[in-house]
C-alpha cells in the first residue's frame, strides 16, 4: 500500500471513527434524557428513531452526489459538521422535540460520512491480495469509535460528552476538507441501475445482514439502558458494558479479517447470526453485572464479524463506478433497521408493561431472538437457490 492510499484510507477510518463516537456516545445518557423528558420507553425510542428517519432521506442522495460529482471531502466535511451540530442541540436540549432534531442531525452526519468515506475507502484496498484483512480497518476504526463513545458518555454530567464530541467533529471535518480535496473515486457513473445491483444475490444478502442485525441493535440500545436503569444500575455501568462489546468487536477484527480470507464472507454470516440470537435474549436474562460481561464479548465479536462480512459482499460484488450507490444502498438497509428497530421495540415494550408485567422490557429482546433465527434459514434458502458457494478471496 502506497504511503497516499495509506494517509487516505486513515483518514476515512478517522472520519467513521468520530461518526461512530457520536452513535454511540449517547447510550449511558438514555436513562437520564428520559428522565428530563418525561418520556416512556415508546416515546423515547421514537424519538431515538429521528436519526435513521433522517439517515434513509439523505442517504441515497448523497450517494448520487458521490457517484456522480465525485466531491468526497465536502460530503465528509457535511457529514462532519452536522454530527457538530446535533451535539450543539443535545448541549442546548430541554425537550423530547429538540433530542429528535438532534438524532436527525446525528443521521444526516452519518449518511453524509459513511457513503463518502466507505467507498473510498474501499477502493484503496481494490489492488490489494488481502481485501478481507484490509477492508477490516473500517471495521476496526468503527470499533474503537463504538469503545470511546460510551466512555465519553460516562464522564461528568449530562451535558459534557457532546462538548467533547463537539470539538472531535469539528476538528476531523476540518482535516477531511484539507486532505481530501484531490481524493475522488477513480470512475464515476451518469447511469447507473440500481434494480440490476440489487438482483444480484449476494448485495441483497449484504443489505438483509445489515436490515435485521441494526433493527436488532437498535432496539437493544435503547431499551437495555433503560433494563439496567429499572434494576439500579448508574450511568457508568452501562458505558462500561457497550465498552466491552465494543473493544472485543476490535479485538475480534483481525481474526475475522484472515478467516475470510480463507472461507469467504458467507459462513461468518452464519456463525455471527447464531451469535446474536442467544446473545440478544441472554441480556435479558440476566440480572447481574458479571453475567452480563461474557454475552456482551458474545455479542461484539459476532456485531464485527457481521458488519465485516457484509461490506465485503458489497465489496466484491459491486463493480468499479458503482461503489457509491452499492455502498448507498447497503447503508439505505442500515436504516431502515435502524428505524424500525427501536419503535418497534419500544411500542413491543410498553404493550407488555401492560399485558404482562413480569415480561415488560425483556420482550423485545425475545422477539428480536427469534426473529435473527428466522432470518438465518431465509438467508440459507436464498443461497441454496443461487447454488453459489461461499466466495474465496
Amino acid at each position: 500500500m502506497s504511503t497516499n492510499r495509506l494517509f487516505v484510507l486513515f483518514v476515512c477510518c478517522a472520519v467513521i471513527f468520530t461518526d461512530m463516537v457520536g452513535y454511540s456516545i449517547i447510550a449511558p445518557s438514555i436513562p437520564l434524557f428520559a428522565k428530563l423528558f418525561g418520556a416512556s420507553d415508546a416515546v423515547i425510542s421514537y424519538a431515538f428513531a429521528a436519526y435513521p428517519v433522517a439517515f434513509l432521506l439523505t442517504i441515497i442522495p448523497f450517494g448520487f452526489v458521490v457517484d456522480r460529482i465525485g466531491k468526497n471531502h465536502l460530503v465528509i466535511g457535511i457529514g462532519m459538521f452536522s454530527l457538530a451540530a446535533a451535539c450543539l442541540v443535545l448541549i442546548l436540549s430541554e425537550s423530547i422535540l429538540t433530542f429528535s432534531l438532534a438524532r436527525a442531525f446525528q443521521g444526516i452526519g452519518s449518511a453524509a460520512s459513511w457513503v463518502a468515506a466507505q467507498p473510498l475507502a474501499a477502493q484503496q484496498i481494490d489492488t490489494s491480495k488481502k481485501k478481507g484483512l484490509e477492508i477490516g480497518s473500517i471495521t476496526v476504526a468503527m470499533g474503537l469509535g463504538m469503545i470511546l463513545g460510551p466512555l465519553i458518555g460516562s464522564i461528568g454530567g449530562l451535558r459534557t460528552p457532546f462538548v467533547i464530541n463537539l470539538f472531535l467533529a469539528l476538528g476531523i471535518g476540518f482535516l477531511s476538507l484539507l486532505s481530501l480535496r484531490g481524493e475522488h473515486l477513480k470512475e464515476k457513473v451518469v447511469n447507473y441501475n440500481y434494480l440490476a445491483i440489487i438482483k444480484r444475490a449476494n448485495i441483497v444478502i449484504a443489505c438483509l445482514v445489515i436490515m435485521f442485525l441494526y433493527a436488532s441493535i437498535g432496539m437493544m440500545e435503547v431499551l437495555f439502558p433503560l433494563y439496567m436503569d429499572s434494576l439500579g444500575y448508574v450511568k457508568s455501568s452501562i458505558g462500561i458494558l457497550f465498552f466491552v462489546l465494543s473493544l472485543f468487536l476490535v479485538i475480534g477484527q483481525p481474526f475475522t479479517g484472515h478467516w475470510m480470507n480463507r472461507v469467504g464472507p458467507h459462513l461468518p454470516v452464519f456463525i455471527g447470526f447464531f451469535s446474536i440470537a442467544p446473545a440478544l435474549s441472554l441480556m435479558v436474562l440476566c440480572t447481574s453485572f458479571a453475567g452480563w460481561i461474557p454475552v456482551f464479548i458474545l455479542f461484539g465479536v459476532a456485531l464485527g464479524m457481521l458488519i465485516s462480512a457484509s461490506m465485503l459482499l458489497i465489496a466484491l460484488n459491486s463493480k468499479p463506478g458503482e461503489q457509491g450507490a452499492a455502498y448507498g444502498i447497503w447503508n439505505f438497509s442500515f436504516s431502515a433497521g435502524y428505524l424500525v428497530g427501536p419503535a418497534l421495540g419500544g411500542t413491543l415494550s410498553d404493550m407488555f408493561r401492560i399485558w404482562a408485567p413480569s415480561v415488560g422490557v425483556r420482550a423485545p429482546f425475545f422477539f428480536f431472538s427469534v426473529l435473527i433465527l428466522i432470518c438465518l434459514a431465509f438467508f440459507r434458502l436464498v443461497m441454496a437457490r443461487t447454488g453459489q458457494p461461499s466466495t474465496n478471496i
